[in-house]
């Protein structure tokens, strides 16, 4: 009997392993999981802003509901063979609720599942108006998902948005008391210049820390180099793909509205063959040939 094939839990931690920074963009279906895989990136991070975005076309305050997102998660990873990150905002309640978003989330494919000390209804960590549970409350919440998973591989990875709301010694106390909870990474949003980013590398010497690049956001974006000599591990782009896809779709909308065609701007889009060949119908087409019907027999060369 042959040896099991690697899970994604566990490539991401034997990735985490490795010497490299994890420079991971941000899917919000399965298109956009296809194009990350198809570029190379070893794995990915789903998160509610985007998916917020493209699902109900409003901003992340909160809107979307656990089985909605754990829809997401199961979209994305069934569409690519890479570990994804998956943001399970504040675990849709309490310690209890964790423990089911936990689940929910290991069974549509998560590799890791990210869980934030935020009130809810949250929002984006670098919107205004943010607010912030008991850190004693998130680390029991912290506990019930390291206890929840299935597999013991699934990372469980701790936020704190306490920054933006109590000021960064907060966060730096919150991150050791999440650790200590079983938190296997620690992600604290939104640090606003190079030194507090130096900060918590300095902190969190032995942890798996994560830098969150937004363009225009509260944090700078720094080059993956930097960020790892920071002492960071993994880096998330989580909004680069829905912007960079709004702003040269609104560009092609311009130029079909005010020319009638999209001849001029053709040059900015994949064309028929290159997308389908994106998206798999070479593969589908040979599999439609190997179960096809031939002269009313089936077709049984494999």
């Amino acid at each position: 009997m042959g040896e099991m094939s690697e899970t994604k839990a566990a490539r991401l931690r034997r990735l985490l392993a490795g010497p490299d920074i994890l420079i991971l963009p941000g899917a919000y279906d399965a298109l956009t999981a296809k194009l990350i895989e198809k570029a190379g990136f070893p794995a990915m991070v789903m998160g509610g802003y985007s998916i917020a975005a493209a699902k109900l076309g409003e901003p992340d305050v909160g809107y979307l509901s656990l089985t909605e997102m754990a829809a997401a998660v199961r979209t994305i990873s069934d569409a690519v063979s890479i570990p994804l990150i998956a943001d399970g905002d504040t675990g849709y309640g309490n310690a209890l609720s964790v423990r089911r978003t936990v689940r929910e989330y290991e069974r549509a494919g998560a590799a890791a599942i990210l869980l934030e000390d935020q009130l809810w209804p949250k929002r984006c960590g670098h919107m205004q108006g943010k607010q912030v549970i008991p850190a004693a409350e998130h680390a029991l919440k912290i506990r019930a998902a390291v206890e929840a998973r299935y597999d013991p591989d699934t990372l469980i990875m701790a936020r704190t948005d306490a920054r933006g709301v109590n000021g960064l010694d907060d966060a730096v106390e919150r991150g050791k008391r999440y650790l200590a909870a079983g938190a296997e990474a620690l992600f604290i949003e939104a640090p606003q210049n190079e030194r507090e980013l130096e900060r918590i590398g300095r902190e969190f010497p032995d942890a798996v820390l994560v830098a969150n690049m937004i363009e225009g956001g509260r944090t700078p974006c720094l080059p993956a180099a930097t960020l790892k000599q920071m002492g960071f591990k993994i880096v998330f782009w989580p909004c680069t793909a829905l912007y960079t896809l709004a702003a040269a779709f609104d560009k092609v909308l311009a130029c079909l509205k005010a020319t009638g065609t999209t001849a001029a701007c053709q040059n900015a889009m994949l064309d028929f063959d290159a997308f389908n060949a994106l998206i798999g119908l070479p593969e589908y087409q040979k599999l439609e040939e190997k179960y096809r019907l031939t002269g009313g027999n089936a077709n049984v060369h494999p």
